[in-house]
């Protein structure tokens, strides 16, 4: 509730801080005589053509490295998963032959059991 209340007289304090005045009649005048008589403040223009163009070029530029940096990094990741994936096949491979020969071993073994058996 205390926090409720305390919002609210933030709101009026701000509202009352805000609110428009009059600056009264002499205001631009006065503005513009002390601008009149100091250069320094006076507004300047804000760029030049030539600075603009310089910052459209660097922008131009920033956009164009950012696309190729994100473009050798997507190709660093394909060459990866290739790289993973040739990996894999060279495990499954592996692994077929080594139950290929674990199952030969195992029915070889059955057989040599299996006729000693019926010899007996």
């Amino acid at each position: 509730m205390s926090e409720e209340r305390n919002h609210r007289d933030l709101e009026r304090s701000l509202r009352a801080a805000l609110r428009p005045a009059d600056p009264g009649e002499g205001f631009a005048a006065g503005v513009l005589a002390r601008l009149a008589t100091d250069p320094a403040r006076a507004p300047r223009p804000l760029r030049s053509h030539a600075t603009a163009s310089w910052l459209t070029f660097a922008a131009a530029a920033a956009i164009v490295l950012g696309l190729f940096i994100a473009h050798e990094r997507q190709v660093q990741r394909t060459e990866q998963g290739l790289e993973a994936r040739r990996q894999l096949m060279q495990a499954l491979r592996v692994t077929g032959e080594k139950l290929e020969l674990a199952s030969r071993a195992v029915n070889t073994s059955e057989h040599s059991t299996d006729s000693s058996h019926s010899g007996a």
